[in-house]
């Protein structure tokens, strides 16, 4: 079992510095963008790719289910080959329609969702969705015959060849439009999928086989739930921002998205978790060890406690300074109660997030659906509701806190009926917001001491101290039991 521990720490440590690297393209796009040729055209990009990226999500209808989930123990290249092409096929052709579609429909989704702000050509859908569709094959088709090292390279490479495209561009012509941030978008799916094809043609051939219609409403029944869970995702995490132009405006939602995107960022230590702590509490549970399992999720999540404390106090404190820095004064004082309100919601989304992986080792993913059915609904009706009454991007915020806090209370019952302990060590929690409190106090008084002004030498020397501040207080507070630094130390020496 210590084994099993090792992976724990070194497969959520390798996956949460990807993360974070591709996390960070969000926040390098966003001052580009911003600082260049301002809010209106990063909120309508925003929100065209959200558009896109819902439309290319639902375009399989859930077909390719069964070449995810067969591909890892395919034998043979004749057989990968019978599970890659009918689906790659049929979700071709499903995604040529969707591009012919929302091209009838753009005067439309102009009105209603642009309020005929923002101008781009028709031509970018289905560049767009095509080579995405390309780059998400080539991706998938590494991770399900287990090239790791392939897919991280893929994963690493795709964000940060869009923002150099950006800067080529802006170079030779000075600009910086709604059309060549999704024509640089295309052009590095496009990029990355030349290789990737090139190896998959080269072990499976290009084989020109489909579906028969058994097939493939066999694939789409099994595949359909996932597409739900999808679309749920989507109204929790993007709706808002649909809310948010329908009411008010786009430049509104480009005020919105940055303290959005701040306010969110501590996601990334669930979401990278969540990549390889399900398998491992599947194995323990597997063996009979369901203690080993419960022990796993506790710690997971008094990291995940720790870690998010102090940021959504921080964000209170240092939100509106950073905000300026990678934004514009204007974003900050628009949306600098965004973040830590959006940041308290993400604390309930990622323990959300932990408490799911109970539901899929329990094998009861019908209570994980209902679940995000459950806060989807309450996010579109408060969403609907409140924005008639109030004309503010703060209520988009206030809503993602309640959906995501009422889907917390309805899956902590759930869980509690599963005979499954979760330790969420209110001890821990109180040192946690004692240290975090005496930070806050330290920031404060470095912030009167600068006189308000931000700098990324200020910030980052501020936030350095206040992180020795935090740390140190939760040793003196003995929070760590000798336990947990013993393991910490004896796999630190290992490796």
């Amino acid at each position: 079992m210590q084994s099993l521990y090792r992976s724990f720490i070194k497969d959520n440590a390798i996956v949460l510095i990807g993360h974070i690297l591709i996390y960070l393209k969000g926040i390098i796009l966003m001052p580009i963008i911003i600082k260049t040729v301002g809010v209106t055209i990063y909120g309508g990009f925003t929100l065209l790719s959200s558009i896109l990226g819902i439309a290319f999500g639902l375009s399989s209808f859930g077909a390719g289910f069964r070449a995810r989930r067969f591909l890892p123990s395919a034998e043979t290249m004749s057989a990968r080959s019978d599970l890659f092409y009918p689906q790659f096929f049929f979700s071709l052709l499903s995604t040529i329609f969707f591009s012919i579609l929302l091209m009838i429909l753009d005067k439309q989704i102009n009105f209603y969702f642009f309020k005929n702000e923002i101008s781009y050509s028709l031509l970018i859908i289905p560049a767009y969705l095509i080579f995405y569709f390309l780059y998400s094959q080539g991706m998938d088709y590494f991770r399900y015959t287990s090239r790791i090292h392939y897919m991280t390279v893929i994963g690493l490479t795709f964000p940060y060849l869009h923002i150099a495209l950006i800067l080529i561009f802006f170079y030779i012509y000075r600009i910086i439009s709604i059309n060549m941030l999704m024509i640089s978008h295309a052009l590095s799916a496009a990029i990355i999928a030349i290789p990737c094809f090139w190896i998959v043609f080269k072990e499976i051939g290009l084989n020109f086989k489909f579906y028969n219609i058994k097939s493939l409403l066999s694939d789409i029944k099994l595949g359909f739930p996932l597409i739900i869970n999808f679309i749920l995702d989507f109204i929790l995490a993007g709706s808002d921002r649909y809310f948010i132009a329908f009411y008010l405006t786009v430049t509104d939602v480009g005020f919105y998205v940055p303290g959005y995107v701040l306010g969110s960022l501590i996601i990334l230590i669930p979401k990278a978790m969540g990549t390889a702590l399900p398998q491992l509490m599947s194995k323990a549970v597997d063996k009979k060890n369901d203690h080993e399992a419960q022990l796993m999720l506790n710690y997971a999540i008094k990291i995940f406690i720790l870690l998010t404390i102090p940021f959504i106090l921080g964000s209170v404190i240092l939100g509106k300074q950073i905000l300026s820095l990678i934004a514009n004064s204007e974003v900050a004082s628009k949306a600098h109660w965004v973040t830590p309100i959006v940041a308290l919601g993400s604390l309930f989304y990622g323990l959300n997030m932990f408490l799911s992986h109970v539901l899929y080792v329990r094998i009861k993913t019908y209570a994980i659906l209902k679940m995000n059915l459950f806060a989807a609904l309450i996010s579109l009706l408060s969403n609907a509701i409140l924005f008639y009454f109030f004309k503010s991007i703060l209520v988009a915020a206030v809503t993602t806190l309640v959906s995501y806090l009422i889907a917390f209370l309805y899956i902590t019952s759930i869980v509690s009926r599963e005979n499954w302990h979760v330790d969420y060590q209110p001890a821990t929690i109180l040192k946690s917001i004692i240290a975090s409190l005496l930070m806050s106090a330290l920031l404060l008084y470095l912030i009167s001491f600068n006189n308000g002004n931000s700098s990324i030498a200020m910030l980052g020397g501020a936030v350095g101290v206040g992180i020795l501040i935090y740390t140190s207080t939760l040793f003196a507070l003995r929070t760590f039991t000798t336990k947990e630094l013993q393991f910490v130390r004896s796999y630190f020496t290992t490796y």
